[in-house]
């Protein structure tokens, strides 16, 4: 049977209809489109028809068979939507997830005020999903979990983690009273905060310390007190947080000291754990004979390297340089000795 030719006003509905379809942010309920174009059920169907058929032609070259608006059962209704809507509204739902996936991890840190801040924005998403879609949010504590093994807890710290974001965002010095390990007193420091940095489920601020005249690393858990100050200071364009620590084994740098080259052998049952993370930026593995591997590093200190590699036992043995593999022989002499 020859399709009908649409009429002058049959075309405005329909494109009533795309428009409709266009604007809702979920499918449609065919008896709601039928009652706000003033039509039935049939003669909507026959649009519907028509125009998945002047696209499926138009674009026959992309997509042939892709309908333009589809149907689909919810609840024992017919509901309408636009193909691309499927897509969008998966995009909106793996935003959702990487929201909330971040508010997972960061809660491991058990601060107030970061976690105020996520919840926001998981809020300000959510709201954006479609009441008939809501219920998909229930289980997501259940789907995405974070076992906070070790968990650190940074309540305490809320009112000076206040002032850094603060001072961070509106560039503004910040006075901060803190402790360092070798200092047996607390000292201010007018400091000019550049990045806010997790590291190892811990929170430290790389800041430039105006009496150093330097970068410096300011450990969270050591500022007793911290102030934003009124002084503004320009965010220096050449400023690099991943060049301060390529020479360390963590965060504590030695920007003047000479790197020197590390290798460690590990047994193959660690090949998959140890090559699939970034222990450093400038790390490269290779492969013995015997079926173990090794991994190189250049170094400027070995602060953070002699616990990491202890932890692995006898799996791993540090091949050079001297110096640093006795000062791994010193240590577990030392551990030893606390066992006699």
């Amino acid at each position: 049977m020859q399709q009908r030719k649409a009429t002058y006003t049959s075309a405005t509905r329909m494109a009533d209809m795309v428009l409709k379809l266009a604007r809702a942010w979920a499918p449609v309920p065919l008896e709601d489109l039928c009652e706000e174009l003033e039509i039935s059920p049939r003669t909507a169907k026959r649009y519907r028809s028509a125009l998945n058929g002047y696209f499926r032609e138009k674009f026959s070259g992309d997509d042939a068979g892709l309908k333009f608006i589809q149907a689909a059962s919810e609840s024992g209704r017919e509901m309408w939507f636009l193909s691309q809507q499927q897509e969008l509204e998966a995009d909106s739902f793996r935003r959702l997830i990487s929201v909330y996936v971040s508010m997972v991890l960061l809660k491991t840190l058990d601060s107030s005020v970061l976690e105020e801040g996520v919840n926001e924005l998981w809020r300000a998403a959510a709201g954006q999903v479609a009441p008939s879609k809501k219920g998909k949010l229930t289980l997501f504590d259940r789907k995405f979990r974070c076992t906070g093994f070790g968990r650190k807890s940074y309540t305490r710290n809320d009112a000076v983690l206040k002032q850094v974001i603060n001072a961070l965002i509106g560039q503004k010095k910040l006075q901060v009273l803190h402790s360092g390990a070798a200092e047996r007193k607390p000292r201010y420091h007018i400091v000019h905060p550049y990045t806010l940095l997790l590291h190892r489920d811990s929170l430290y601020l790389h800041a430039y310390a105006e009496g150093r005249k330097a970068v410096r690393t300011f450990s969270i858990d050591r500022i007793e007190r911290a102030t934003v100050l009124d002084d503004a200071f320009r965010y220096p364009p050449d400023y690099d947080p991943d060049r301060l620590t390529q020479g360390s084994f963590g965060i504590y740098e030695e920007p003047d000291a000479k790197p020197f080259n590390v290798m460690v052998s590990f047994k193959e049952t660690l090949h998959d754990y140890i090559t699939a993370r970034q222990w450093h930026p400038l790390q490269r593995f290779s492969s013995l004979k015997n079926g173990c591997f090794t991994m190189q590093v250049p170094l400027t200190n070995v602060h953070e390297f002699i616990p990491w590699v202890l932890q692995f036992g006898g799996d791993a043995e540090v091949v050079e340089p001297a110096g640093v593999r006795e000062q791994v022989k010193q240590a577990i002499a030392g551990s030893l000795a606390q066992y006699k």
